[in-house]
């Protein structure tokens, strides 16, 4: 897949609440169209109020991490040159993660962790499906951020104790220490099976 991109921006704007600003992604103008504006599902603490909508070209992180997550969806290898609708609805998701990695600070699960499980593990990348060994469950997440020790994740499911008291909610961007990351066999979503306990 051509890494080169046409230049993408974010869009921050205030909400009515005070104090919180909403994340858009600017599409790219056709020959003498207008910019398009797709508002995302992420929002916000603003430490400084601003009126103006404030436009944000998207950084080289931004861009890596948009490539690495549609190489997991896309078979870029006969086709180099690919083109993406960014009006696709799995394309819109990743621009969602992305978007959520960009302005989300990440939250450390250190607390609602569970003990270790000994299983069979594989080497963590970008864009894995996982689950995340928690006190109330292995609720699913993909990984978008990955350090020596810690991996950065979206939830997929929301983390919810035995009386049904959602803890974290889905789309949360949470850091966690590697050996809690599991497989996504193991997600309470999912049936299980692959899942190898020793």
């Amino acid at each position: 897949m051509n890494a080169e991109m046409q230049p993408l921006f974010w869009r921050i704007s205030q909400t009515k609440q005070q104090g919180m600003s909403v994340v858009s992604l600017l599409m790219p103008a056709d020959a003498g169209g207008d910019v398009a504006e797709v508002p995302m599902d992420v929002s916000f603490p603003s430490k400084s109020p601003f009126y103006e909508p404030q436009d944000l070209r998207w950084s080289e992180e931004d861009s890596n991490l948009f490539l690495d997550l549609i190489e997991r969806v896309v078979d870029t290898n006969d086709r180099p040159d690919i083109e993406l609708d960014l009006n696709d609805d799995v394309v819109q998701g990743i621009v969602q993660l992305v978007a959520l990695h960009r302005f989300q600070t990440p939250r450390p699960l250190d607390e609602l962790l569970a003990d270790d499980v000994i299983t069979e593990r594989e080497e963590l990348e970008i864009g894995d499906l996982v689950s995340l060994n928690t006190q109330f469950g292995a609720p699913l997440a993909i990984i978008v951020g990955l350090d020596a020790i810690d991996a950065t994740c979206v939830l997929l499911d929301p983390l919810i104790n035995p009386d049904g008291e959602i803890l974290i909610p889905d789309h949360s961007v949470l850091m966690v220490n590697r050996l809690a990351v599991l497989p996504a066999a193991f997600a309470v979503t999912d049936n299980g099976e692959g899942a190898i306990l020793h």
